[in-house]
């Protein structure tokens, strides 16, 4: 492999749709263009030249401590970190194999401590903090760094804020975007549609005319608020897009796709550190009742 040096342009940044763990053994066409969608992204970093010196991530599943307050970030220090298998399900009875499930990866505290230190000096009130690998990192990177093509670049875990500020991930984003010139691959991972609520709805309906009724109307509202997200992330000049993002918590589908912020931030982050952009979204659209399966680069 190329060694990691300083590239001649900015490395991309990318948002992709994790899913949950049921990613890697669920069977249905559907996740099979999730996956293929995955591989692809995968495929396409193995193959950047020079090598990145890390993988920077951002996780649905990584928000800043409720005890930091609404201001504070946290960056992962912790050498020789472990895999949480932290499932929203419990799969003790259907598939206890997935608490079973590895994904080898490289740690850098060393550079996680460079990060930690260029977020202070930005002026971004950040936590040194040792945890463990989310299943929004681990459980994607399974598919699309798989044993036989590993990936060869350690990742550096940073959170988001805790909260509803949105313009404070643009913001994070933003600190972020001088690293992308300096070597560091930038990868936010989350939902474009991520609504367990709406999803009950159907599957709680008392009929199936009901059920009928419910999924139609929570299809269109996913669909719908997919549509917006993607006008609005793919604007290539960073101040139009920022705006357009902020302007998309006014729509009445934005609650409905997202009862609880966490899984959104993620793309917000990313396009903040993007900046000016070309922006691609990436495979094949996946949009369900209740979840969207977006991937986005920033070049």
């Amino acid at each position: 492999m190329p060694s990691a040096i300083t590239p001649t342009r900015p490395l991309p940044a990318y948002f992709i749709g994790h899913a949950g763990v049921n990613l890697l053994f669920d069977e249905s066409p559907r996740n099979h263009i999730v996956q293929d969608n995955l591989r692809a992204i995968g495929k396409e970093i193995r193959e950047i030249s020079p090598r990145p010196k890390a993988i920077i991530t951002f996780s649905g599943h990584f928000e800043a401590g409720e005890i930091h307050g609404p201001g504070v970030i946290e960056v992962n220090v912790k050498r020789g970190t472990y895999i949480l298998h932290d499932f929203v399900n419990d799969f003790h009875d259907s598939r206890p194999s997935v608490y079973e499930y590895e994904w080898p990866h490289q740690d850098a505290p060393d550079l996680a401590a460079e990060i930690w230190r260029h977020l202070t000096k930005s002026g971004i009130k950040a936590k040194r903090v040792e945890r463990g690998v989310d299943h929004g990192i681990w459980v994607p990177f399974k598919l699309m760094f798989p044993p036989e093509e590993p990936l060869d670049v350690p990742i550096i875990q940073v959170s988001t804020f805790y909260g509803y500020d949105l313009a404070s991930q643009i913001r994070l984003g933003e600190a972020f975007q001088s690293l992308r010139s300096e070597g560091y691959l930038i990868v936010g991972s989350g939902m474009a549609v991520h609504s367990f609520s709406s999803i009950g709805e159907i599957v709680n309906a008392p009929s199936d005319e009901a059920k009928k009724l419910a999924r139609t109307k929570v299809l269109e509202e996913s669909r719908t608020f997919d549509t917006h997200l993607r006008t609005a992330v793919t604007k290539r000049n960073a101040v139009e897009r920022k705006k357009a993002l902020l302007e998309l918590e006014s729509l009445p589908e934005f609650r409905r796709s997202h009862p609880t912020i966490e899984h959104f931030t993620p793309i917000l982050v990313v396009a903040g550190a993007a900046g000016d952009a070309e922006v691609e979204p990436l495979g094949v659209d996946v949009v369900e009742p209740g979840m969207s399966y977006l991937n986005v680069r920033f070049t």
